[in-house]
């Protein structure tokens, strides 16, 4: 049987600075490496061109995608309309080969009679109807606003497109009971992949709490200056890392003794700063698919701080320390701050890790594939 591959990815997974991007192209790093001949097809809006995919694809197309006013004002959600291609079903076609699309956002071509397949599957990376109506409940712009509303509305009654795939690929165990109940179609649960080899075990107590996220996002934008805002009344030093131009962020920041900005350059950098970090902390508004900054925590770091939306239905809640409200965020930041990440607490998470081992979850997705 052949091994060839087609993966559509709804945006250039390299560099892997984020979340969709790590697991599409960790993904496709662990097919290679088990002789898969991938041919990637990527939207490129913005992130440029990656020679790095070469060293793991047999070919790598690129596709323009159409942010035109005119793609907004159609049934079709947004973020499916904007990538929908007529060369790319023409690649997909004349490759004759499995296709595996990388979120809801690529799957324009199970809707046209054109595209012709054997087998076909969708990598679902969240829920993206609550997904988008956790950015309409916080986002402050009134037009953003409206877009979100009217996105997830789309989003949701589009779902049923998901059916004409022979499977869907679910992300976390609360996500595979939502596909499970709402689909028709086979829904199997495939755990993110990541960089990560083994559980780090760190026996010292770490320096600060570290808070990271890609501040561009405004959920982790409202995190960040909600963080700053609690710890600059505080003795717990807190790094913020990542990369912004938000000056009320920074000008907070640099006026507190204990605060540091950090601009993040490289997944290497960010390793350093979780390996010597005494507490990861994640806080956010929306509760959708798994957040893989918090595995890259759990696999790199000692404790994980995060409130529940962060955890809600990931199956990793009890590797974490889950607070309500910023009270509770106090008083737990305080205790922890005193206490070391014990042996007993380290082999607990490794065996709760497991799941997440690459090795067995490339076998897995093999399986499935047919190969």
């Amino acid at each position: 049987m052949s091994k060839k591959l087609n993966i559509v990815s709804f945006n250039v997974p390299y560099p892997a600075d984020f979340g969709g991007a790590i697991d599409v192209f960790y993904k496709l790093k662990s097919l290679s490496e088990a002789g898969i001949q991938i041919y990637l097809h990527t939207f490129e809006y913005g992130r440029g061109r990656a020679s790095e995919l070469e060293k793991y694809c047999e070919k790598v197309f690129y596709y323009k995608r159409d942010r035109s006013f005119f793609k907004g004002i159609r049934l079709t959600p947004y973020i499916v309309s904007s990538r929908k291609n007529k060369e790319l079903i023409k690649n997909l076609n004349a490759s004759q080969a499995p296709v595996l699309f990388e979120g809801i956002h690529t799957t324009a071509p199970l809707k046209s009679k054109s595209f012709k397949s054997e087998r076909t599957f969708v990598r679902m990376h969240n829920l993206e109807h609550d997904y988008y109506r956790g950015l309409f409940r916080t986002e402050p712009n009134i037009v953003k606003k409206l877009f979100y509303w009217v996105e997830a509305k789309r989003l949701k009654l589009y779902q049923k497109t998901l059916n004409a795939a022979d499977a869907v690929l679910s992300i976390s165990p609360a996500d595979q009971l939502y596909f499970e109940k709402n689909l028709t179609t086979q829904s199997i649960f495939v755990p993110a992949f990541h960089p990560n080899e083994n559980v780090r075990h760190l026996k010292k107590k770490g320096y600060f709490a570290l808070f990271h996220g890609d501040l561009s996002v405004w959920d982790n934008r409202k995190a960040a200056h909600f963080l700053a805002g609690i710890f600059s009344r505080l003795d717990i030093p807190l790094i913020i890392a990542g990369r912004t131009d938000d000056k009320k962020l920074l000008e907070k920041i640099e006026a507190a003794k204990n605060l540091k900005f950090i601009s993040l350059q490289n997944q290497e950098q960010l390793d350093d700063l979780m390996q010597r970090a005494h507490m990861n902390i994640f806080w956010s508004s929306n509760s959708s698919g798994i957040k893989i900054k918090l595995l890259n925590a759990l696999f790199n770091g000692r404790f994980c701080l995060v409130n529940k939306p962060v955890v809600e239905g990931s199956g990793l809640e009890d590797l974490c320390e889950v607070v309500d409200d910023e009270k509770a965020l106090v008083y737990k930041a305080i205790q922890l701050m005193d206490v070391e990440f014990s042996d007993e607490q380290y082999f607990h998470r490794k065996e709760k890790m497991e799941p997440y081992d690459k090795v067995k979850n490339t076998k897995r997705l093999l399986e499935i594939l047919n190969f």
